[in-house]
């Protein structure tokens, strides 16, 4: 053999040990059990579209922090769901395994889907990667948020866990959207926004448009007088009575 490719050789032996660590950098981690559901809140509205986070649970008493947290929300459906989330995670095994909880704050029209538990050799970590989107709705009455979960029960061991989440394409649904009339008072509401105001406030009927930003600039001579607008719904509040209007039309101003 030659003195060039004993050389060359050599260097390739020198820098095997650097490429072998990349080759097995990574492994999925298999997951026993998996429990994924919502649970529905007393909070009415939409949401944005906001990312999930986790808790990591290695005890009895964790697990049990962790149920007095889902038993503050106080409706029958929840409680007879939560009862029988804490009667199947009680069977775990804490001295063997741990439960990975990955939740949401109370949200609607919401996806989650756990791609995996994936253990990172080089760093020592854990990572969990999950896709989440969420789908905007218009309503007539909002519906009741819900927390959704999804929880993975693994072996136990103490590496740090992070969370990936990847937010999948914000989608606006594609239900439609048509064009309303309102009438009411146009008045001046806060930040140069404008608020039109029924004539007549009837309890759990009457419902307040907000118009904002650069349209209520283009409003401003019509405050103080009753108007019928032509628009859309661009945003629901937390309150089913409380709406953004998007104006495409003064129809009438008096």
């Amino acid at each position: 053999m030659s003195c060039r490719y004993y050389k060359i050789l050599l260097l390739i032996l020198c820098l095997l040990p650097f490429y072998a660590p990349a080759l097995a950098e990574e492994k999925k981690i298999a997951v026993i059990k998996e429990i994924n559901d919502s649970l529905k809140t007393n909070i009415i509205g939409t949401s944005e579209n906001t990312p999930p986070y986790v808790k990591i649970i290695r005890s009895k008493a964790g697990l049990e922090y962790l149920i007095n947290d889902f038993k503050r929300i106080r409706n029958y459906i929840v409680f007879d769901k939560v009862t029988a989330l804490e009667r199947e995670l009680s069977k775990i095994n804490f001295n063997d395994l741990m439960l990975i909880a990955i939740l949401t704050q109370p949200m609607d029209n919401y996806t989650l889907n756990v791609k995996g538990v994936f253990k990172n050799e080089t760093e020592k970590k854990l990572e969990i990667r999950i896709d989440y989107s969420h789908i905007r709705r218009n309503y007539d009455i909002p519906p009741r948020k819900s927390i959704y979960y999804h929880m993975l029960v693994i072996k136990k061991n103490d590496l740090p866990i992070f969370l990936k989440a990847t937010n999948l394409q914000n989608r606006k649904a594609l239900a439609s959207n048509p064009s309303i009339f309102v009438t009411g008072r146009l008045l001046f509401w806060k930040y140069q926004d404008l608020q039109l105001v029924p004539l007549k406030i009837q309890r759990k009927k009457s419902k307040i448009y907000y118009i904002k930003g650069k349209q209520a600039l283009q409003l401003e001579k019509y405050v103080g007088k009753v108007v019928t607008l032509k628009g859309k719904v661009s945003r629901e509040n937390d309150s089913p009575y409380e709406l953004d209007l998007e104006v495409e039309k003064v129809v009438e101003a008096k």
